[in-house]
């Protein structure tokens, strides 16, 4: 199964997503997308997330629109229903509606990535992956 994490510029809820679910996920695998476009992901989240272990593979944010959506099974927004779209697809969309860290302070971003972090174990075991 594949899953995509989508907000608004990929720059740090859905890089967060991405990184945690694919190395504790066994069996799916995720990637990450915005919806609008951005020139870098986030400095705070490569490093909280290295802190952490774990890796951040995407070395630039991608739009929605610069992927094939039919690849994957399954999608989960974390942005707020006013920032993200509607997933045009038949498939499952979830939403999550998790505060947007970027430029806020150092534990806000600790904050959502603990939330994330458990809503993500959660979709796994859910998923079964």
């Amino acid at each position: 199964m594949n899953v995509l994490f989508i907000c608004v510029h990929n720059t740090c809820r859905s890089v967060m997503a991405e990184s945690i679910f694919n190395r504790i996920s066994q069996k799916c695998r995720a990637e990450s997308a915005g919806v609008k476009r951005a020139e870098k992901i986030d400095e705070v989240v490569v490093s909280l997330l290295e802190e952490k272990g774990y890796s951040v593979s995407k070395k630039k944010p991608v739009t929605i629109t610069e992927i094939n959506l039919n690849k994957f099974d399954y999608f989960v927004t974390v942005c707020g229903m006013a920032g993200c779209i509607l997933i045009p697809t038949e498939k499952t969309v979830e939403r999550w509606e998790i505060e947007d860290p970027a430029g806020k302070d150092r534990e806000v971003y600790e904050a959502v990535f603990i939330e994330i972090e458990k809503r993500v174990n959660d979709l796994v075991r859910r998923l079964d992956c």
